[in-house]
């Protein structure tokens, strides 16, 4: 077969490695979940080291935006998505043959980094496979979004699996696994140019090439519509923070404590919030047929407080489970549709810069997941578990006044 005979196979397969990129880092993150109660017992750490090992996957995400996106944005997609899946998959095998409070944290905290640099390059990957097509880049983070959401499901499936087998290992096993067939398949396709967007001449220095995307970086953020979206997606972050891993979190320690449910009834339960992500994901998709990023983006910031309002009044009156998982399912909806929006729209304002203002939303969202607990953990010592939904209700009042702003405020 001759090279411009395997083309077309190549650079269908690279359409794929983006969703497959972002896939892999909910898989890190959150299949650790379900079985942390049972391996922190296992090896006597208290529920304070638990969570410590949980919460460091998240930094250190957040840490790799910070340093991942400026530099996507002068050097090659490639060079930081192959070291990206090798500590990946070096990191889970070690973590299949040791396991300990310092390996954990240690573990949790490398594969945190390199699956947000790699989950940064898919985003990345998107705007440069769609260049000069916003609407395909659009269509493209929402599709990103389902694929997060699958990855989400299958994360939380595989980790109440490993959990009810009470085999924690097999969570790293499969990671280590998915990051070695991603990298081959990384080494294989065609991922579009050779050199990342420039906002310069290609013949300038590497060191001026720097200094200018560094300026370019400062006046991106020092747009007064950049700042009200960035308060957005903390209001976003909030609640995915509290609605996927607060609650994941709990329904963990809830399954620990029923041990008579079938492996089944475990992954149905662990699933269920995912699958009102997807089903926002799907309608992102359909909607952006119809009307533009930004009308879709104001007239969800309308829609969520009123289920966050929903969520609040249920939590108060103390029903049962059922209906608080509905009116979580209703929430994890709308916050499906809302999410790929953001990062949309804040890359169609920097196209040049695409990594960093992808990185920009996803930092913006760390920030509201590290905090939205924080401030659970505060109120329930105060208030009780009902005081989670005023969190939820007053995260989406902020989203919901940033948003207001967004579209007026002027540069």
């Amino acid at each position: 077969m001759s090279g411009a005979d395997r083309r077309p196979a190549r650079t269908t397969l690279a359409a794929a490695v983006p969703p497959l990129l972002v896939f892999f880092n909910p898989l890190t993150q959150l299949a650790y979940i379900p079985i942390s109660v049972g391996l922190g017992r296992s090896l006597d750490l208290s529920p304070a080291q638990i969570g410590i090992t949980i919460g460091a996957h998240s930094v250190a995400t957040a840490a790799a935006g910070v340093l991942t996106g400026p530099l996507l944005d002068l050097v090659p997609v490639r060079r930081i998505l192959l070291p990206g899946m090798l500590v990946n998959a070096v990191v889970s095998i070690l973590l299949c043959l040791y396991q300990s409070y310092a390996v954990l944290t240690v573990g949790r905290l490398l594969t945190g980094f390199a699956s947000g640099a790699v989950a940064l390059c898919g985003q990345a990957l998107v705007a440069d496979l769609t260049q000069g097509d916003p609407k395909a880049r659009d269509r493209g983070y929402s599709m990103l979004q389902n694929f997060v959401s699958m990855g989400t499901a299958s994360a939380l499936a595989l980790g109440a699996f490993a959990a009810s087998l009470r085999q924690p290992v097999l969570v790293f096993a499969v990671g280590a696994g998915y990051a070695t067939v991603l990298l081959a398949v990384v080494l294989v396709a065609r991922l579009g140019r050779e050199r990342p967007p420039a906002t310069h001449p290609a013949d300038v220095a590497f060191g001026q090439r720097i200094q200018l995307t560094l300026r370019a970086i400062r006046r991106m953020l020092g747009e007064r519509r950049r700042r009200w979206l960035i308060l957005s997606s903390i209001g976003i972050g909030i609640g995915i923070g509290l609605i996927m891993q607060g609650s994941h979190f709990g329904i963990s320690v809830l399954l620990d404590r029923l041990p008579d449910l079938s492996t089944l009834e475990r992954i149905g339960v662990s699933i269920l919030i995912p699958c009102g992500v997807f089903t926002g994901s799907f309608i992102n998709r359909m909607s952006l047929k119809r009307i533009s990023r930004e009308q879709l983006f104001t007239r969800l910031y309308l829609v969520i407080p009123l289920a966050a309002a929903a969520y609040a009044a249920v939590a108060f009156a103390g029903l049962d489970v059922v209906a608080v998982a509905l009116t979580l399912v209703l929430l994890g909806t709308c916050l499906g549709a809302l999410m790929p929006l953001s990062m949309a729209i804040s890359v169609n304002w920097n196209p040049e810069l695409r990594a960093t203002a992808a990185a920009t939303d996803s930092l913006s969202r760390s920030v509201g997941q590290t905090t939205g607990p924080i401030a659970v953990g505060a109120l329930v010592a105060v208030g009780g578990v009902s005081t989670v939904g005023v969190v939820v209700f007053g995260a989406t009042l902020l989203g919901l006044a940033a948003s207001r702003n967004i579209f007026t405020a002027r540069l």
